[in-house]
């Protein structure tokens, strides 16, 4: 049997994507402002539900509207009207029962579709708890559609809602006495402007994408093309004025039926309790104040709450290492498995507790409608250095990971500001970067200084992550002001009422993100561990031992008792020997790793480095870091891996914490850490950040000038911070 195909349509914040993981079983996140989905995402109905035939459904991006000027808008347009496919089946609309003055513009407009439509009337215990119950029945008979009442949050209603879709494979007639809304817009339909062939709804919402200068968007044949091309430009903007109040008219109809007073109309008294909070979450002043004390007590979370897992998997990590060497004994194949794979992967491994707190943390704020809050209190800084306030939202998203959150710049309608956006994200901190910073942090500065009720090193975790900020609009703002100059649209959000986070909906993306850091753990940063072990050991040096060398056999030696002066003299000749020995002399700062192949490519960056503080080492682990910020903490491990002495891996925070120069020196001192950390946070070490906006700007211009702009001041600036350190005195 052919699958029912069910496209899943909503405004932002009404339920939607809770709605879809409860018909399908996924495991989607939950946004709190609009442009989190910028893609359909597709999903088969679970058989607890109870479905009498296969339904796929399809989840559009939350929009306000169908008229496609933005990406997201655009991308429900082309899905709803069949533009690049076949249109769906039925369309299931989630209205929020507590905001239905909001939702029900969009409703009229997919009734201009005239297609099958099922309504799920979401959020029907909230609605109850504000003292605004909806009747389902008299919505119903306004609209001319099902309405099913559902609760997505718990699963009420869900097994209706199936029926539902699954039953209706047409347009049903309209039977009350009043005709329906459905059946007002389908009297309606006729357009004479539209050219023939092209649909009155398709030819309405070109006529407002060509008004609002996004026709491109619309992806229009020519023919549709040449016909808007002929029409007065004050002439499309008239008709687009005129088809919008015209839907506003149908909706306070449909409000006027259903019994809604004027103060419902005007406001959700959903948000009385959330507009209370908001006097003092968004003052300009004090919400300020509250959103930076908030980042700060995660930041500073993650860097203390998770050093004891933290040193317990560092422990574990090692006690594997000794069992793998006595089990195998020595040769290149236990030195693949200690040196390589649990020295350099393991050693990522070692920070998936920063990881998981940070979603962790980040999840809830988000859930509860705080991260919202944070884009309209940071817009009111972002307008004054001509910035689009709707960047902010992707920009959050970059602490996460910059692939997602350039997605989620397809929201942003002016393709200047979209662009400046792109080209932002990649400074903000995102989680790749968290354990180059914990690692340096930990290892080279003492844990036990405190500012206050902070940890030094959880001040420093902070000030990175403002750091990151604060250049990612200093950088918004250079490109606004030179190449992409542009006015700045005012920016329109809406704040989501406060909820209590689903803690088990947090929990579940928290361990898909995690899982998704641990895969590449396993995958890509495991095979590109492997390469480089390969490249940091061989060729091996000259004078190095075989395993049957290292390991003599035993001698049964019978030694007659000494004086203690012919035993010094003994011990002092022979250390005198082996000193002068051509076979196993070595000068005292030469490393196995230099006669590699990695090593000889990490001594020749190794002049470009030393200005920032860095030896070939840092080198070899930069190169590896394009390929995933990640790997630089396995290349160094990998490092010190082959470096050590003694068959016992020693954890590659201790390993940094004590390595010396020849001249007993400590090679990582504060200052370089310093350095190194200054240079990871400006620095594109991500070839898949840069493939994706390739993709996006649809040109390798701007991903090369992204990667040459920010390499070049990532060096930069690591280089100022080591040699002004040098100049003041710290080494």
């Amino acid at each position: 049997m052919t699958a029912l195909r069910v496209a899943l349509a909503g405004n932002p914040n009404v339920g939607k994507t809770s709605l879809f993981n409860e018909l399908t079983g996924a495991r989607h996140k939950v946004g709190n402002y609009a442009g989190v989905t910028v893609e359909t995402r597709a999903g088969a109905v679970v058989a607890r539900h109870g479905a009498a035939r296969p339904i796929t459904v399809l989840d559009l991006p939350g929009t306000y509207s169908l008229t496609p000027t933005a990406e997201d808008e655009a991308v429900a347009f082309r899905c709803l009207t069949g533009a690049e496919g076949q249109p769906p089946d039925v369309v299931a609309l989630v209205l929020d029962a507590a905001n239905l003055a909001r939702n029900l513009y969009l409703a009229v407009q997919l009734l201009e579709l005239g297609r099958p439509l099922v309504v799920a009337l979401n959020m029907m215990d909230v609605a109850a708890e504000a003292g605004m119950p909806v009747d389902p029945a008299a919505l119903s008979r306004a609209l001319g559609v099902p309405v099913v009442p559902t609760v997505a949050r718990t699963g009420e209603g869900i097994g209706r809602l199936v029926e539902a879709l699954g039953s209706i494979d047409h347009v049903s007639q309209d039977s009350s006495e009043r005709p329906s809304l459905r059946a007002r817009v389908l009297a309606d339909a006729a357009d004479p402007e539209a050219p023939p062939g092209t649909a009155a709804a398709r030819w309405r919402w070109l006529v407002s994408a060509a008004a609002a200068g996004s026709l491109d968007l619309a992806c229009p044949d020519a023919g549709e093309r040449a016909a808007l091309a002929a029409i007065d430009p004050a002439t499309l903007t008239a008709a687009a004025h005129a088809r919008v109040i015209a839907r506003y008219r149908e909706v306070d109809a449909v409000l006027a039926e259903i019994g809604f007073t004027a103060a419902q109309r005007e406001r959700a008294p959903a948000m009385s309790r959330s507009a209370a909070i908001d006097r003092v979450l968004t003052h300009r002043v004090w919400g300020l104040l509250i959103f930076v004390l908030v980042m700060a007590t995660i930041f500073s979370s993650i860097f203390t709450w998770a050093e004891p897992i933290m040193g317990a998997i560092e422990s574990l990590i090692g006690w594997l290492s000794e069992q793998v060497t006595a089990a195998l004994g020595s040769g290149v194949f236990t030195d693949l498995l200690t040196q390589g794979v649990l020295a350099g992967a393991g050693n990522v491994l070692v920070f998936v507790p920063q990881i998981a707190l940070l979603f962790l943390l980040l999840g809830l704020l988000e859930d509860s409608g705080y991260m919202a809050r944070a884009a309209f209190l940071v817009d009111r800084l972002m307008a004054r250095v001509g910035l689009h306030g709707r960047a902010f939202v992707p920009l959050l998203s970059g602490y996460a990971c910059a692939i997602p959150a350039i997605l989620g710049t397809r929201t942003i309608t002016d393709p200047r500001d979209r662009l400046a956006t792109i080209l932002m994200i990649p400074f903000m901190s995102c989680s790749a970067r968290l354990p180059i910073y914990v690692l340096f942090i930990s290892a080279l500065f003492p844990a036990e200084d405190r500012v206050g009720p902070f940890t030094v090193g959880s001040l420093m975790l902070v000030g990175f992550y403002a750091l990151s900020t604060v250049s990612a609009l200093a950088a918004g703002a250079i490109w606004k002001r030179t190449v992409l100059r542009g006015p700045t649209p005012p920016f329109v959000l809406e704040l989501p009422p406060y909820r209590l986070p689903r803690l088990r909906n947090t929990l579940l993306h928290v361990y898909d993100r995690t899982a998704d850091f641990v895969r590449q753990a396993g995958t890509v940063i495991l095979a590109m561990t492997i390469v480089l072990w390969v490249l940091l050991s061989f060729p091996r040096p000259p004078d190095a031992p075989t395993p049957e060398r290292a390991a003599p056999a035993a001698v049964d030696l019978q030694v007659e008792p000494a004086r203690e002066s012919d035993v010094a003299k003994d011990m002092s000749k022979g250390a005198s020997e082996y000193a002068s020995s051509d076979m196993l002399q070595k000068p005292a700062d030469d490393s196995p790793i230099q006669h590699s192949i990695g090593g000889k490519i990490g001594l020749a960056l190794e002049p470009v480095l030393a200005p920032m503080g860095q030896d070939f080492r840092m080198g070899i682990a930069i190169l590896g870091s394009f390929a995933a910020r990640e790997v630089m903490i396995s290349t160094l491990g990998l490092v010190y891996g082959i470096e050590a002495d003694d068959e016992n891996q020693t954890p590659l925070r201790e390993a940094l914490r004590e390595a010396r120069e020849p001249d007993g020196s400590r090679r990582h001192t504060p200052l370089k850490g310093l350095a190194a950390m200054i240079f990871f946070v400006y620095a594109c070490q991500c070839m898949s950040t840069l493939a994706v906006v390739r993709r996006e700007t649809r040109s390798w211009k701007w991903p090369l000038l992204m990667f040459a702009t920010m390499s070049t001041l990532a060096y930069v600036l690591a280089v100022l911070v080591y040699q002004v350190g040098r100049a003041l005195g710290y080494s």
